[in-house]
Order: structure tokens, then C-alpha cells, then sequence
């Protein structure tokens, strides 16, 4: 413990003069969050690169954080990602909806006076239910999120992870890449909140990219008892090269959060 001790220390780096604090909405919208919630996304695309067919994306992400103890003096977040894919009609993919592939990471966050950071481990599990939804491959890898919030009513980092294949379908293609997802959100009015959070996708084995980009609007309210986070948001492909070897790649989605908090 005494190690752990100095590593928060060694990093903490101090900003003078600087507090911060952050309302539910502040929280619910920060990737490296110290808010338990269960999140729903629908990410829905009716364009793509590579066939004229649409496709359809649904996400099922609990997050809970675990508070520091004096055995263990770092916070934690966990994070499973389930989703359910409908894919299109493309040259690797035939129509249907499917369970992919789970994702999971468990970050050792820091607070300091410039914000949160965290790092940990991250991995996937080949859970998919059809060949073409996912990659049929083990995999682990770092992962790695900053959060700085030293500016008012701004929210600004990255949630980087590092998949890499380690066991898995020997049929299937070895996979290494980078899942680095840049955020910045600005509150504004009562509970709401502007934001851009993309996921760009790295593969280094194949030397494809996929970079797009979004932005959209937040809004955390009450109802009926329960504290919810929505956003809407609009994301494009501004760039990509990997149409070749996915067989398709999203040129245009809307995105539909609704998320559970548990203050």
C-alpha cells in the first residue's frame, strides 16, 4: 500500500489556487465518471460505405465505480459493454441482428486538482453469435482515460484502449488496435450540455483508420423518481479506409442515449 501511496502522490500534480467541483449532470456526461449508471445507446446508420443497406447498433453499458478504501487507496471503475448488432447486407455480411462481441475495462482512477485519470486493464470477449459480428478472438490490453475539469463548465480528455489478440479462433485474423475516444463537453443552461465524443478506430496489423466525428446535446432531469441522462447526437465518417476489409463501414449515424444514474 505504501507503493500505491507515493504513485498517487507522484501524480497528483497540484494546480495552485485550484477546487472543482461537479453537479450530476457534470458527472453523468464524464467518461471516467465516479457516478454508477446503466447505460442505453442506439446508434442507428442508414448509410454506409460499402452497401446501400443500413445498419443498427445497440449498447448495454453498466458502469460501477468502487470507492477507495484504506486497504486499497485507489478508485475504481468497471465497464461491460454488451451490444447487439443488426447488419447490413455487404460483401462479409448478411442481414440479421446479432449478439458481438463484450467489452470490458477496469480503471484505477486519481483524483487531482486538475481533474481524474485513470488507467487499467481492458478486455473483449468473443461472445458474438454470428461469425461476422465479431472477431472470434480473446483479447487484452491497457487502457488509459483523462478528465480534465480545471476549466468551468468544460469537460475535456480521451478513454484510449489497446485490444490485442491472445487466444481465440486460430482461423480468425490476429487483432491489435487502438480504441481512442476524444471527448469535450460544455454545460450550459440548467442540466444541459453540449458534447463530441467520437470513437476512432487504429488497427495497426492491417493499417486501417476509421475517423469520425459527432457532436450532439445532453440533458440530465428527474422523472418519476429517476435521475436520467439523454443525448442525441449525429456522427459522420470523415474518414476511413477500411471499407476493403470490413466489407462496410458507417458513413452517417444518429445516436440515442438514455442513461440510469445511481447518485
Amino acid at each position: 500500500m505504501t507503493f500505491l501511496k507515493g504513485f498517487i502522490t507522484l501524480f497528483s500534480i497540484p494546480a495552485l489556487g485550484f477546487s472543482w467541483t461537479q453537479n450530476l449532470s457534470e458527472r453523468a456526461s464524464n467518461p471516467i465518471t465516479n457516478l454508477a449508471q446503466l447505460q442505453f445507446e442506439n446508434d442507428y446508420t442508414p448509410r454506409n460505405f460499402g452497401t446501400s443497406d443500413s445498419s443498427n447498433s445497440v449498447s448495454i453499458k453498466p458502469l460501477i465505480p468502487i470507492s477507495a478504501t484504506d486497504r486499497f487507496p485507489l478508485e475504481q471503475l468497471i465497464r461491460f459493454k454488451f451490444v447487439i448488432s443488426t447488419l447490413p447486407n455487404s460483401p462479409t455480411t448478411t442481414r440479421g441482428t446479432y449478439l458481438a462481441d463484450t467489452q470490458f475495462f477496469d480503471l484505477l482512477i486519481t483524483e487531482t486538482d486538475w481533474g481524474r485519470w485513470g488507467f487499467g486493464p481492458m478486455m473483449i470477449f468473443p461472445t458474438a453469435t454470428k461469425k461476422e459480428a465479431g472477431q472470434g478472438k480473446w483479447q487484452l490490453g491497457p487502457a488509459l482515460g483523462i478528465s480534465i475539469l480545471q476549466f468551468e463548465k468544460w469537460q475535456i480528455g480521451f478513454l484510449a484502449q489497446n485490444p490485442i489478440s491472445i487466444g481465440g479462433n486460430p482461423e480468425r485474423a490476429k487483432q491489435n488496435y487502438l480504441l481512442f475516444q476524444p471527448f469535450i463537453t460544455y454545460h450550459f443552461l440548467k442540466n444541459t450540455y453540449f458534447t463530441s465524443n467520437p470513437i476512432w478506430t487504429i488497427n495497426w496489423l492491417n493499417h486501417t483508420r476509421q475517423i469520425p466525428l459527432n457532436f450532439g446535446l445532453g440533458y440530465t432531469f428527474e422523472l418519476f423518481g429517476l435521475k436520467l441522462d439523454t443525448a442525441l447526437q449525429y456522427e459522420f465518417m470523415a474518414y476511413q479506409n477500411a471499407v476493403k476489409k470490413n466489407g462496410y463501414v458507417n458513413q452517417s449515424t444518429i445516436q440515442l442515449s438514455i442513461n440510469l444514474l445511481f447518485d
